[in-house]
């Protein structure tokens, strides 16, 4: 009396077969894939700070880890299609990071100044001489330096600032060097800059005081390179 019954049950319930239990087996998302997604995302830093162009190179080794992993183990992970995504963005965001970077670089220094860098004003430790050859070379000339403002008293509005090479001279509290520092001073009167993280670009007369200088900075009351800035970025 109840076989009709029981048929309509059996009827109701999923079909548990085999094959659409595989189908139904739970399947993990890639760590690989998700650390390239991630490193895609953090990719878009590549535009603002050139050291940030690892970013998108550290997505696309990953992306590769993580496609090795679906090939290996296709019933295992899941993510192939975000992870093909976050690939060709980041390759994308590399290839134009560094064209822009080359760009910028090829075109920043203004014509008649010379490009240098702090570290060409570290002085050669075989020597006596607490300043560099090149400092000395380029005394009186107009030179082009990029570097951080080091926070003083003053934030805002600045006429003359201490340019540091690094965010660990400039905003950590870092204590560096005498020869690690530049003094500029800006001569245009219209001119003025406000102390925050973004690099700087200064253009000037370098100037090199074999008699350390001083700045009345409480930290850092002397300095031996100066630049007089008429070219302010």
């Amino acid at each position: 009396m109840n076989t009709p019954r029981l048929n309509m049950m059996q009827s109701t319930l999923p079909n548990t077969s085999p094959t659409n239990v595989k189908n139904l087996e739970y399947r993990t998302v890639s760590k690989a894939a998700v650390t390239c997604v991630v490193f895609a995302i953090m990719s878009l830093l590549a535009f603002v700070f050139p050291v940030f162009v690892i970013l998108p190179l550290l997505a696309i080794c990953f992306g590769i880890a993580a496609l090795v992993s679906f090939k290996r183990f296709p019933d295992e992970f899941t993510g192939v299609t975000i992870t093909k995504i976050a690939m060709t963005a980041s390759a994308i965001c590399l290839v134009s990071a560094v064209s822009m970077h080359a760009y910028v670089y090829a075109t920043e220094v203004p014509e008649g100044y010379r490009r240098i860098s702090f570290y060409e004003l570290k002085p050669d430790k075989r020597t006596q001489t607490a300043f560099s050859e090149k400092a000395a070379e380029i005394d009186g000339e107009k030179v082009f330096l990029k570097g951080y403002v080091r926070p003083g008293l003053k934030k805002n509005r600045l006429k003359k600032f201490i340019l540091v090479g690094d965010f660990g001279s400039c905003c950590f509290g870092g204590n560096p060097e005498i020869a690690d520092v530049v003094a500029v001073s800006i001569k245009n009167d219209d001119d003025y800059v406000n102390y925050g993280y973004r690099v700087r670009k200064i253009g000037g007369e370098f100037k090199l005081h074999q008699r350390p200088k001083s700045v009345r900075e409480k930290d850092l009351p002397y300095v031996l390179y100066e630049i007089e800035a008429d070219h302010i970025k």
